[in-house]
């Protein structure tokens, strides 16, 4: 059959079904005269780093490498967004940015004024971007939070600080007021206070017929600072005093200030314990500036006051942020720092001194005791 079918092909002429060996082209398979030759050197150092990845594998189990997978996520409160600064890191870069429109981390830090940092967290907040024109305006402070002893550091607080204009925080605080005299406790019932309580009360706390868990805060009147004594392990932190501004003989003022207040709160850092944070609100948007920067004032002047202005800056950094909101401002707060003064700085300067001399005797009386020792030794 193929015979006649080749006759028929070649007597015809016709060159159509005849196959050529030009257009036979290879698409399948490898070339593998293109495959590169890998040296003994090459192999050793993949094989080493198999070796380096299965052990690290085994290191761990499953569970203990997601907890560590966690653990990289968290960071310490200081260093989430914005971060902390750093000046070291600062050092080579530029001063000023030279357009409008610039990359913050390529350039150091850029301090505004409060006037400065409101006008442009207005422009932010208008109605064409974010539309918050009356947004809560939070002050957070990066602080060092060292002491005179390396051993001991700041130690955390919460308090109410009176401000010289108040404004809507949109916070419910409950207050329980304390009074001898009844006319006192309709006084305290009438200026904004939850309950007053006299000391016929007292036995019931103590005892636990009535809870004062309810309350945010607490206020007494001078007359009861020794009836409410045994409070102070109930009330805790609570516990009104002359320090907190709790205990007074003007009730109707001291529940202002716990109703109208800023609330400052100042936290030690759990990973470094150097570093402190505080935030709090001082104000709103729609507050004239002036307003605003005498808020900010008082509130530095209340947080520098837990630490010796002799051993340093209290704050690192001061940015003016909203709520909500991340964008953030630095602001000068130079003016509002305390400056020590030098009776302050020589009483650090000779107990340093003396601290020296003492460490310097230890390390000397070591070295006595030891070289008769490695003398016999001998």
């Amino acid at each position: 059959m193929l015979s006649l079918v080749r006759q028929t092909i070649s007597t015809s002429g016709s060159t159509m079904l005849r196959p050529v060996a030009a257009d036979v082209v290879q698409v399948r398979g490898r070339k593998r005269a293109l495959k590169q030759t890998i040296t003994r050197q090459q192999k050793l150092e993949r094989r080493m780093k198999r070796e380096e990845k299965e052990a690290a594998r085994k290191q761990y189990s499953f569970m203990e490498r997601i907890n560590i997978r966690r653990m990289k996520n968290l960071l310490s409160p200081s260093q989430q967004y914005p971060g902390r600064l750093n000046i070291d890191d600062e050092s080579n870069l530029p001063e000023k940015p030279t357009l409008d429109v610039f990359i913050k981390s390529h350039f150091k830090t850029q301090y505004y004024t409060v006037a400065e940092a409101l006008d442009m967290h207005r422009e932010l907040q208008s109605p064409s971007i974010y539309n918050n024109p009356n947004a809560p305006i939070r002050l957070r402070l990066e602080l060092n939070m060292t002491t005179e002893k390396q051993t001991k550091m700041v130690t955390g607080s919460d308090e109410i600080v009176p401000v010289p204009f108040p404004f809507n925080h949109n916070e419910k605080r409950t207050i329980l007021a304390f009074a001898n005299d009844v006319k006192l406790q309709e006084l305290a019932v009438e200026s904004g206070a939850e309950m007053a309580l006299g000391q016929d009360t007292i036995k019931k706390i103590i005892k636990g017929q009535f809870r004062t868990d309810d309350y945010d805060f607490c206020v007494s009147h001078s007359d009861m600072g020794s009836s409410i004594l045994p409070l102070r392990g109930i009330l805790k932190t609570r516990f009104p005093t002359r320090a907190n501004g709790g205990l007074g003989e003007n009730l109707p003022e001291l529940i202002e200030k716990f109703k109208n207040g800023v609330k400052l709160n100042i936290n030690g850092d759990p990973v470094y314990p150097i570093w402190g944070l505080s935030d709090c609100v001082v104000g709103r948007l729609s507050m004239p500036n002036e307003q605003i920067e005498a808020n900010i004032a008082t509130v530095i002047a209340a947080a520098c006051a837990h630490r010796n202005p002799a051993l340093g800056p209290f704050i690192n950094r001061a940015l003016l942020m909203t709520i909500p909101g991340e964008e953030n401002y630095a602001i000068d707060v130079k003016p509002w720092l305390p400056v020590p003064t030098e009776e302050e700085i020589e009483k650090i300067e000779k107990r340093k001194n003396k601290k020296k001399k003492k460490d310097e005797k230890k390390t000397e009386e070591t070295t006595d005791d030891a070289t008769p020792a490695m003398a016999a030794a001998l």
